[in-house]
């Protein structure tokens, strides 16, 4: 069963790009284009003998050329906001409100209205999940924090208070509801809810790269600032056995964070930063010629675990860093067994811009997990599920994919400041929409982060118990 899709000419590569993601990608449905001189898109069944159609309108593909990545382009607020009351078998709720970043013009009273041809939608479905999925009002907005990072609160989704709602699964919702009301044959690719554990290793040990008055320092913090003499004898511990034990270093939870994954049946995914030596001249921690990391990179592919890149500070606008890191990390890796169809990670602080999917692309990376808000836990993308990604520069589909990831342990206690419930009850939200879209909750937990005391390690280990249970 072949759906023919219709739409007029102009921005071809994009409208292929998102009608790809969104019917075969995502739908698992085929699909052939076919353009026609209309102001709408029309999509009809190969062979439907009674000639129903779902019309979409047609909004962002039809901005002007000289509008195209400006200010006119972007949605106007204030966003608009409609339901539906029988939503059929799909994940949206009655009455739920979804937000129409582009839509029909008169603004239309309903998300998906019956007429004697079929249905017609509310909401430029097609238009609002490129917008998304691209980053298209981050080449547009200049706005940016201290680490070059587009912040949550100048988002669209952000400044409406939806970004803890995955848009463009809400709008795949709308289009099936109409094609499954026309079409009942028609059958979808079938998914289900998953959670992706990555951890980042900035900081292995509390005492590698680090001189003892720097241990010291910590040591009284424990003390005086965390109130954990536990946790002091630790590190006192590995200061005095520093090159030959580090079974009790505060931040050696590696083994803690493999079992925690492993009793739900989870593969975690480890990145691993590629310095050098005079990268820890300038301040880096580790390099990967350090026998005990190159140990626990082994060991992470013994348990079954994934070993990853994390690209060092400021290469997310830099091609030849980028390309040397990983190199030099995949090198050190299958000297230590690591053999891996599929290499990906994450930037360093989340720093991430547009031409950061290219470089990464350039250096034979498979995918990338960079894209959430450092700021604000949710959906930047706008999705639960992973996509190839799309170069907006380049006016072209990238090899590259992009991993959902919705929340880091440091977004949570540190710029959202966050007490424990409140942490435990902002991921919960965060994971219900994605069991409800059947899509994957990315958590990004640090070894060094919230894992130093036992009251710290059991929150984590009943955070992924409850995210895990289906």
């Amino acid at each position: 069963m072949t759906l023919v899709v219709e739409t007029p000419s102009g921005y071809g590569a994009e409208r292929r790009y998102v009608l790809d993601v969104v019917l075969g990608d995502w739908l698992g449905l085929e699909w052939r284009l076919e353009q026609a001189d209309r102001s709408d898109v029309r999509i009809r069944l190969d062979g439907d003998e009674n000639a129903r159609r779902v019309v979409v309108p047609e909004s962002l593909f039809g901005t002007r050329v000289e509008d195209w990545l400006a200010p006119a382009s972007l949605p106007a607020a204030p966003i608009a906001r409609l339901a539906v009351d029988d939503p059929g078998s799909t994940a949206l709720r009655p009455g739920q409100p979804i937000p129409v970043l582009y839509g029909a013009t008169p603004p239309a009273r309903a998300l998906v209205t019956p007429d004697p041809d079929g249905m017609t939608l509310g909401v430029d479905v097609f238009g609002g999940v490129f917008f998304l999925l691209s980053r298209y009002e981050e080449a547009v907005l200049v706005d940016r924090d201290r680490y070059g990072r587009f912040p949550a609160a100048a988002s669209t989704t952000g400044s409406a208070d939806l970004i803890v709602t995955p848009v463009a699964d809400a709008y795949v919702e709308v289009l099936w509801l109409a094609f499954e009301r026309l079409w009942p044959r028609l059958r979808r690719r079938d998914r289900s809810y998953e959670v992706l554990l990555s951890h980042d290793v900035d900081d292995p040990l509390a005492v590698l790269g680090r001189r003892p008055a720097d241990v010291a320092r910590q040591f009284a913090a424990d003390l005086v600032l965390r109130r954990s003499p536990g946790l002091a004898g630790r590190r006192a511990h590995s200061l005095l056995a520093r090159r030959a034990d580090h079974r009790r270093d505060p931040h050696n939870t590696f083994d803690l964070l493999m079992r925690t994954s492993e009793r739900h049946g989870l593969r975690a995914a480890f990145y691993f930063q590629s310095h050098t030596r005079t990268d820890v001249a300038s301040g880096a921690l580790y390099t990967l010629g350090h026998p005990w990391i190159r140990e626990l990179i082994g060991r992470v592919h013994e348990r079954g675990h994934e070993v990853g890149y994390h690209a060092g500070f400021g290469t997310y606008r830099d091609p030849e860093r980028t390309a040397t890191e990983f190199a030099g990390l995949r090198e050190v890796a299958e000297r230590q067994g690591v053999h891996q169809d599929r290499w990906g990670g994450r930037q360093h602080y989340l720093q991430w811009t547009l031409s950061t999917w290219r470089n990464w692309e350039a250096a034979g990376l498979a995918y990338d997990s960079t894209v959430a808000y450092a700021d604000a836990v949710g959906f930047r993308t706008g999705t639960s599920r992973e996509f190839p990604v799309f170069d907006l520069a380049g006016r072209r589909p990238s090899t590259l994919r992009e991993r959902p990831l919705q929340v880091m342990d440091v977004t949570l206690f540190g710029y959202m400041s966050l007490s424990p419930d409140a942490a435990f009850a902002a991921v919960s939200r965060i994971a219900d929409e994605c069991r409800r879209y059947r899509g994957t909750l990315g958590i990004l937990w640090h070894n060094d982060s919230h894992l130093r005391t036992v009251r710290e390690q059991r929150w984590y280990a009943a955070l992924v118990e409850r995210m895990s249970s289906v």
